[in-house]
């Protein structure tokens, strides 16, 4: 990621910092945003202990939740 200096001296600020959502936010969206039923994200959010996600963030665990092995 590239980084830029900010206003505080030696600050180092990501160039480009994504938005962050609430996850009862992203899970009202979970159609729009990665194609799947809230129920889905729900499933992927469980266990996690972040209360605000990115949606690239969301996706992924969506993803890595999909493709979990059921035993």
């Amino acid at each position: 990621m590239a980084e830029r200096k900010g206003f505080f001296k030696g600050l180092a600020v990501p160039a480009n910092p994504s938005p962050t959502y609430s996850v009862a936010e992203i899970i009202a969206n979970a159609e729009a945003l990665a194609g799947v039923k809230p129920e889905v994200m729900i499933g992927a959010f469980h266990g996690i202990d972040k209360e605000m996600l990115t949606v690239n963030e969301a996706k992924d665990l969506v993803q890595q939740f999909l493709e979990k092995k059921v035993e």
